[in-house]
């Protein structure tokens, strides 16, 4: 029975052939983490659009509940045209402090949820970049390890090449001594 010895080459090969999947790992990996980055930024694009149709309906809203009221008012106040014009002025007043704060409450929301998301994806971001930092750190850790296993192999493999030298060399021997 024969045994196959590997030689130089065909561990340079296997070793290669390691690295290449290595490799393919890591790019099937970045392109998972690039995906995962466009649904999150296309998310956060939704949202935030989400946000901005909400806040221009509440808008439009208030802006027609505001024509509304306006022209009700404007319809009393010219029927009766008396003593009620300083009271209509104070309600409108009273009214528009209303809106106005209602309106700074409603922005002073968004704002907080707007700056939750920065956070988040900054969060996200860091994460991201400690990923590929330990990957890059893993990657250079492997490269290392096999190249100083290829460097034992290579020894090993010399040391077994001289021992069949000096085999064969024995046997030539032991041969020219049997053929007397």
């Amino acid at each position: 029975m024969e045994e196959k010895v590997l030689v130089k080459k065909d561990l340079e090969e296997i070793f290669t052939g390691f690295e290449k999947r290595q490799d393919e790992k890591l790019k099937g990996l970045e392109v998972r983490i690039d995906q995962k980055m466009t649904g999150l930024e296309v998310r956060i694009d939704q949202k935030m659009t989400g946000l901005e149709e909400r806040m221009d309906q509440r808008m439009t809203g208030l802006e027609e509940r505001m024509d509304q009221r306006m022209t009700g008012l404007e319809e009393r106040m010219d029927q009766k045209m008396t003593g009620l014009e300083m009271r209509m002025d104070q309600k409108m007043t009273g009214l528009e402090a209303r809106v106005i704060d209602q309106f700074h409450i409603i922005s002073e929301g968004l704002m907080d949820q707007i700056n939750l998301l920065a956070e988040g994806h900054t969060g996200i971001v860091g994460r991201l970049d400690r990923i590929e930092n330990e990957s890059e750190r893993q990657h250079l850790e492997t490269r290392a390890l096999v190249k100083l296993s290829f460097s034992e192999l290579d020894r090993r493999l010399t040391d077994l090449e001289s021992q069949m030298k000096e085999m064969q060399e024995w046997r030539k021997q032991v041969g020219s001594r049997l053929t007397i």
